[in-house]
């Protein structure tokens, strides 16, 4: 696998060559805008070269099982085809879609605001705790989703799942290789340690990142249904059984930036559940008919 070199990630603004920071999006000196942290942080030569080495590592095992045509043909899948679901409850799509300046919020945002409740006090803790070790002071700006390779995303986190335009999302967006909570125990990530490097990936690298993980999952004949069951897999109960690739978004997104709508079907909706998802989807038709 080819690595392309870094674009100066985090070290000096390339507009004024002013120092940078490697959590700002925008250089304190002259304002100029670098790229969103996360991405930067995905390009660092340290990562490219650890994924390009897990990439062709996983490669190699597939040859030698006689699955590197599936294994090429997946990864060329998630290269052309795969995109950003948010699964969201049917409320938040109603208010997402009823109103056009309505910007969709996240748990930091909706808690700050006070908009929300906090979760209960051990979760809460868990969850600043993970933000903070992953992305430090901009850890509120990330918004989170999941990589499929159709509009289906998580029945765990809401029963309406919007697939996002890649157009909209692809220079802010980086990828984790399971879930935030599972990652950072797994590599007993702790505040004073780095990031293991080759776990994450920018836009471009996606496929390298989840044929790294599920290559050695792959048998011979698979079919692209097969594919997604082992990209995306949930028993629609616990979140903590999930098993996906983590989609980070660097700020927020509103209804323009959704191309599909889809509601799950892994659970009878209740009425005020099916009331707010016919409105959201009648004013998602209504503004795909109108503008695309």
């Amino acid at each position: 696998m080819m690595v392309a070199s870094a674009p100066n990630p985090q070290h000096r603004c390339p507009k004024c060559d002013a120092p940078l920071s490697a959590v700002l999006r925008h250089c304190p000196t002259c304002a100029f805008d670098v790229g969103a942290p996360n991405v930067r942080a995905c390009r660092t030569d340290e990562n490219l070269k650890a994924l390009a080495a897990r990439y062709d590592s996983s490669r190699a095992r597939a040859n030698a099982s006689g699955c590197l045509k599936e294994f090429d043909a997946f990864s060329t899948l998630i290269e052309k085809q795969s995109g950003v679901v948010v699964a969201m409850t049917a409320a938040i799509a109603r208010s997402l879609f009823d109103y056009p300046k309505q910007l969709y919020a996240n748990y930091e945002q909706l808690v700050g605001a006070r908009i929300r409740k906090p979760a209960d006090p051990e979760h809460d803790r868990h969850r600043c705790a993970v933000g903070g070790v992953l992305f430090g002071s901009y850890a509120g700006s990330i918004y989170y989703g999941t990589l499929s390779l159709t509009g289906i995303g998580l029945p765990t986190y809401g029963v309406v799942h919007c697939r996002l335009r890649s157009v909209t999302i692809d220079k802010r967006t980086s990828f984790l290789e399971t879930n935030s909570y599972k990652f950072v125990t797994d590599h007993s990530v702790v505040p004073g340690t780095s990031l293991p490097p080759g776990f994450m990936a920018c836009w471009e690298q996606r496929h390298a990142l989840v044929l790294a993980k599920l290559g050695d999952r792959l048998s011979v004949g698979q079919t692209e249904s097969e594919w997604e069951a082992i990209l995306v897999h949930s028993d629609d109960k616990d979140r903590g059984n999930d098993d996906f690739v983590e989609a980070h978004i660097y700020e927020s997104f509103d209804r323009n930036a959704v191309e599909a709508m889809v509601l799950s079907t892994k659970r009878k909706l209740s009425k005020a559940e099916t009331i707010d998802f016919d409105v959201a989807i009648h004013e998602f038709n209504r503004l795909k008919g109108k503008t695309r």
